[in-house]
């Protein structure tokens, strides 16, 4: 019930602080992802997650509320990111001027070229909530930041259903799902007018595919269509996924009953990729330096750069550090700029962030523990299931691969995995070993802010 409450609160806010009819177009999206909800999960399980969705759409649309409120006592154009005012807005708008969808639809695919890293699937989706929101008269800027709620509103869902895959209870998942929703990175990302939370979505529904241990085409065809989606909105991140592919097979080879038949399936995915992948390899060679000459992280003098000095050693620290920014964990709530962008990006409004930075301080603690702990180990071992260990696995080489990218949105998906080991290893400890582990957290969270103060200095 305190959910309803507060999701009309929310929306009475909206009719109050933008407009009625922005008001209507919120909840009409959030009925609309109630519907598919429960067309695509069924019985108790749709119960279930919708409870979830309804819980992360209404923590998302407060967030989203005070945000634009703040946004717009401050006069400001946009906030928290330079990209939506720059790039995807404009360009968004641009569409909208074709005057239908289906025009504006012609226009986004005509020239379609798979290796030309154009955002085509976002601006589909971007461009039908731009029709939408004009069409019923509400504020397009807030209309865009609903159309990506819904997409993290879906995210929790997924994340619950990865949960449960991996035999937490009920409560348990819907409590986790929510910390992580609510305290992670994610939260901050989770109605800004950016791609990261779509790609986000396609990545975790790949990595719950994966998660299904009896082979069937249709699962195999799902997985190749989250990929394809995830390339029309980051190429190189569409790439990255086809690893889901071999690693579902492989999968499947070792629960599915059809072996011979699953072996067929890898042996068709070997070939063909070897084919495609020697056809292709200029292109993907091409994207590749594309994607490291826009998005390479600090190279020169800072930390990023002096730890990409070290092999692997220096990639791991790299993660560590990524993934504990910022630091200290105030640094981006204010700004020393008098440029007015500036000050949009550099705000009080960055405080999930500093949420985000002990959260992730505390999933770094414990795995670390985890990891050179032979106890601890072997206590959580039987509850670390196979498809589990193969995506974190691959989520260590996602990272390592990026070590250098500064910016946590790229990181996400996989940092989804390591929060779900985090969990799996938190419920498995004694109160005890959580006291001392927790008050390592504490303690070493403290001297790292302490020491990026002298840094600083």
């Amino acid at each position: 019930m305190i959910w309803n409450i507060l999701f009309i609160l929310s929306l009475i806010s909206t009719a109050v602080v933008v407009d009625v009819q922005s008001m209507l177009f919120m909840l009409f999206v959030y009925l609309i992802g109630m519907v598919v909800n429960n067309v695509f999960n069924i019985g108790q399980e749709a119960k279930e997650t919708s409870k979830i969705f309804n819980r992360i759409f209404t923590l998302g649309s407060i967030y989203m509320l005070i945000s634009f409120v703040f946004m717009t006592v401050n006069n400001f154009d946009f906030l928290l990111a330079y990209d939506p005012y720059y790039y995807f807005i404009p360009t968004t708008k641009d569409y909208l001027i074709s005057g239908s969808y289906w025009s504006a639809l012609e226009s986004i695919w005509n020239n379609y070229d798979f290796f030309n890293r154009f955002q085509s699937g976002y601006f589909a989706y971007a461009t039908l909530f731009g029709f939408l929101s004009e069409g019923l008269g509400a504020n397009f800027y807030l209309g865009q930041q609903i159309s990506v709620l819904l997409l993290f509103s879906f995210v929790g869902v997924v994340i619950f259903k990865l949960f449960r895959t991996n035999n937490f209870t009920k409560n348990k998942a819907i409590k986790y799902t929510l910390i992580i929703c609510l305290f992670s990175i994610l939260f901050f990302y989770s109605s800004q007018i950016l791609r990261d939370t779509h790609i986000l979505l396609m990545y975790l529904l790949g990595i719950y595919f994966t998660f299904k241990k009896e082979f069937s085409f249709f699962n195999l065809l799902k997985l190749l269509v989250v990929i394809f989606v995830c390339t029309t909105l980051r190429l190189e991140s569409g790439l990255f996924m086809i690893i889901l592919i071999p690693t579902y097979l492989l999968l499947s080879l070792q629960y599915s009953k059809m072996k011979i038949v699953v072996l067929i399936f890898a042996s068709i995915v070997a070939v063909g990729g070897l084919v495609l992948t020697n056809v292709y390899l200029p292109q993907i060679t091409e994207v590749a330096e594309a994607n490291q000459e826009a998005y390479g992280g600090d190279k020169g003098d800072g930390v990023i750069g002096n730890l990409q000095e070290i092999p692997v050693a220096g990639d791991v620290a790299a993660i560590i550090y990524n993934a504990a920014q910022p630091i200290p964990f105030w640094s981006r709530l204010s700004t020393n700029s008098t440029n007015k962008d500036d000050k949009a990006v550099y705000n009080a409004m960055n405080f999930p962030r500093s949420f985000a930075s002990f959260f992730n301080w505390i999933v770094i603690i414990y795995i670390v523990f985890w990891l050179l702990n032979k106890k601890i180990r072997k206590r959580v071992k039987p509850f670390i299931s196979k498809p589990l260990t193969y995506q974190l696995w691959i989520g260590l080489l996602f990272l390592l691969l990026q070590a250098d990218v500064i910016s946590q949105r790229r990181l996400m998906p996989y940092y989804v995995m390591f929060y779900i080991l985090f969990f799996i290893i938190y419920s498995n400890l004694q109160i005890e070993k959580r006291k001392q582990i927790n008050f390592v957290v504490v303690v070493s969270f403290i001297l790292v802010q302490g020491a990026a103060i002298l840094y600083l200095n």
